[in-house]
């Protein structure tokens, strides 16, 4: 059963390198998961509450284990420093429905 996944992330502008290497070093672990980005957004404008993140993009999987699969590999633990110093706001949200 496909599982979507929302990911809420404001990238430091300063970190271009880390960026760079974050995404290089996840683009393999999404196709070999059989993941997909469906879309991403742009926030533009807050009406209630706090800005959650600039971006927020949704990818599909095509299961949970899939997910599990990308998120606790070796090669994702790797890479968890250039995800730190690239992004400054960065949250991953399994979401049903």
């Amino acid at each position: 059963m496909p599982v979507t996944v929302i990911a809420l992330v404001t990238v430091r502008e300063d970190r271009p390198l880390d960026l760079a290497a974050y995404l290089a070093a996840t683009a393999p672990l999404l196709e070999r998961a059989g993941a997909r980005i469906v879309q991403r957004f742009k926030v533009s404008e807050v009406v209630a509450g706090k800005r959650p993140a600039q971006t927020v993009v949704i990818v599909e999987y095509p299961d949970r284990a899939a997910v599990d699969m990308v998120f606790g590999s070796l090669e994702y633990q790797r890479i968890i420093p250039y995800r730190d110093r690239a992004f400054c706001d960065y949250h991953v949200s399994v979401v049903e429905g």
